[in-house]
């Protein structure tokens, strides 16, 4: 069978059945069928469903009305000795502050009073500290140069000493060889006389 011949089929067999017949309701003297039972129970539904809504609404609205009209406002008396004691506090607090405010301020002026004396003190320190240290390498500095004069003239009178020393002993070491040579020379030219 073909797709055509099988679509034929199925198109005569849609036209040979017979509707079926539709459930029919009357209400009111008004007959409904098929589709508008459906609209009808439909708004029948809604309409109840509102109601009842309505119905939950008012039944909360009276309970909140006997619950507001049996409200009785409660003793806040404790509150208000609380709060005027807390009040006492604060106001003892904020003399308290205002007095620590003062004492830190005091303070405060004082330490910098301090720091600035102590400022003037180290820098006359480190102006003195550098006269010192200036004088103090001045005076090294004079010390070296009259230790070296001093080294140089012991220099040089060591060396004359030495030089006066080794022209004496020279000296002397040639009044003796000539004395020596004298009396070697006398003893040669007089044997018999020793």
């Amino acid at each position: 069978m073909t797709p055509q011949e099988k679509l034929q089929a199925l198109k005569a067999k849609t036209q040979a059945k017979e509707p079926e017949p539709q459930t029919e309701i009357e209400i009111g003297g008004i007959s409904f069928k098929g589709g508008k039972i459906f609209v009808v129970l439909t708004a029948l539904s809604t309409a109840g469903g509102g109601l009842w809504g309505a119905f939950e609404f008012y039944k909360d609205y009276m309970d909140m009305k006997e619950q507001i009209q049996s409200y009785v406002a409660p003793d806040l008396s404790g509150f208000q000795e609380q709060l005027s004691v807390m009040e006492e506090r604060m106001a003892t607090m904020d003399i308290t502050v205002e007095e620590a405010r003062n004492y830190t301020r005091d303070a405060k002026n004082d330490l910098r009073k301090d720091i600035d004396r102590i400022e003037a003190i180290v820098d006359k320190t480190e102006s003195r500290t550098k006269e010192v240290q200036t004088e103090a390498f001045d005076a090294i500095r004079q010390m070296e140069k009259q230790t070296r004069e001093l080294l140089d003239n012991a220099e040089q009178r060591f060396d004359n000493k030495r030089d006066a020393l080794d022209l004496d002993t020279e000296r002397k070491l040639k009044d003796l060889e000539e004395r020596m040579n004298n009396t070697i020379q006398r003893a040669l030219d007089n044997p018999l006389a020793n």
